[in-house]
């Protein structure tokens, strides 16, 4: 408080003006499923192939979809991953007694049917118990047994870590009372008072297929403001797949929901069979870091990828295509015509053809996210202060200047919200301001007129 007699100068400093709005981060992938190893329910963030290696992420084809989702998602080489892993050894294990081992006579090498052994493992060589580093040493992850000397009659009686027995309400997860810890793709509602930042695209690799993990999946989207990448189920024919947007349809896809996109087919790549939806999240986290938000995956290239499950006919020029078939109906797939490689194609969410409002284009729904939570957290600073001309124009001015930055917009406006009573509004000690803005839309049809005409035979006329 000002003092009441003061015989000098002060000075009052008073912060006015607009401030600056820090646009949040889009470039975050929640990724939940299965690993061999690594923390249980606990979100971990990663962002390259050395971060997922403590999730066992040299084990891929195993069974274990983490290792297969990091090797597919660090191709992109952007963004970070909010990773969750399920699969508890404590829960999710097997025990196999009296395995035969088949040695390599040249290398003294055996290998267990089953990887991800856990402590408790026994060898031995006829009824004779083998010592470990003594006779033999063995890779827990790889379940790689070397021996020191060839044996006669070797086997191992050994549990393992067994993803088959993780199900979808694993996967889905809960809050537990008991332990007052969430699990599953609910620990992802955790993401924002753990690292500052929401995912702001959801994957459960393989479990996406089960409607039941979908609709889960949008649900946490909803509360996010994320997008929900879900894939067709493995094997899934056209006509399935097309026929999975009905009532009658036997596949994860009957749904409208503007939190999730719907890729089909698998691709063939590296890992053999692998998931579009995975690669959309690689290519959605590449294309924001180098391009930006508001840059569509679609007509991109999708790497390691030599081959699609199901074949498709593409070409850009014709409506009757199978991949333009599926884009009519709310499905993103691949394209591959000559000369193209194998390239992401289709913009629409899961609400498309429903919903004909442009926030069924994915770039436009992410647009309004980052727009809308960049606003509401620079917000934070305007609460609790004096309701006067200053907070409102600073508040005002905030906003405006912040959307004029913009490149993925066209066109905007912001303002006081006169459609409240102002006055009863300040009253109750709310400000309510509004502001419209038209995100950029990604160019999906080219049209060209094509006009045959006899009059520039006028010009040959002229020239004589």
């Amino acid at each position: 408080m000002a003092a009441a007699y003061h015989h000098g100068t002060e000075t009052i400093r008073i912060d006015g003006g607009s401030n600056p709005v820090y646009t949040v981060d889009g470039a975050i992938t929640a990724i939940v499923g299965t690993a061999p190893v690594g923390a249980v329910n606990e979100l971990t963030v990663c962002q390259i192939k050395k971060d997922f290696a403590r999730f066992g992420g040299e084990l891929t084809g195993k069974g274990f979809t983490l290792p297969d989702a990091a090797h597919i998602w660090t191709r992109y080489g952007s963004g970070v991953a909010y990773v969750v892993n399920v699969c508890d050894p404590a829960k999710h294990k097997t025990t196999v007694s009296n395995e035969v081992l088949v040695v390599d006579p040249d290398t003294l090498t055996a290998k267990t049917a089953k990887p991800a052994l856990q402590s408790g493992y026994a060898v031995s060589d006829g009824n004779s118990p083998l010592t470990e580093n003594t006779h033999y040493t063995i890779n827990t992850l790889t379940g790689e047994i070397v021996f020191k000397t060839k044996p006669s009659a070797p086997e191992i009686s050994y549990t393992y870590t067994d993803p088959t027995k993780v199900t979808e309400a694993d996967i889905i997860g809960a809050y537990v009372a008991a332990t007052g810890k969430r699990t599953g793709l609910e620990l992802l509602t955790e993401g924002f008072n753990r690292q500052g930042a929401d995912a702001k695209i959801i994957i459960a690799p393989e479990y996406d297929g089960n409607a039941g993990v979908r609709a889960a999946m949008e649900i946490i989207a909803g509360k996010l403001k994320a997008i929900a990448y879900a894939a067709a189920p493995k094997g899934t024919g056209l006509g399935k797949a097309l026929e999975g947007r009905g009532p009658l349809g036997s596949i994860n896809f009957q749904t409208s929901s503007d939190r999730c996109q719907l890729f089909y087919p698998y691709v063939v790549g590296l890992l053999g069979l692998e998931s579009l939806a995975v690669h959309a999240a690689g290519l959605r986290m590449k294309t924001d870091v180098e391009q930006g938000y508001w840059y569509s995956i679609s007509n991109r290239e999708l790497l390691g990828v030599t081959g699609v499950e199901i074949g498709l006919t593409a070409r850009a020029d014709d409506p009757q295509s199978e991949t333009n078939r599926l884009n009519e109906k709310g499905i993103t797939t691949v394209f591959n015509s000559y000369g193209t490689g194998y390239r992401m194609w289709g913009n629409r969410l899961a609400c498309f053809p429903t919903v004909s409002h442009i926030k069924n284009f994915e770039v436009a729904q992410r647009t309004g996210d980052i727009i809308d939570e960049s606003i509401r957290r620079a917000e934070l600073q305007y609460v609790d202060r004096p309701i006067d001309d200053a907070l409102i124009d600073s508040l005002i001015e905030t906003v405006r200047t912040y959307l004029g930055t913009l490149r993925s917009i066209t066109g905007f406006s912001v303002g006081l919200d006169y459609d409240y009573d102002l006055p009863d509004a300040f009253s109750k000690g709310q400000v309510p301001i509004v502001y419209d803005y038209t995100p950029k839309l990604p160019g999906e049809r080219l049209t060209n007129t094509s006009v045959m005409t006899r009059k520039y035979l006028a010009n040959l006329v002229s020239a004589s």
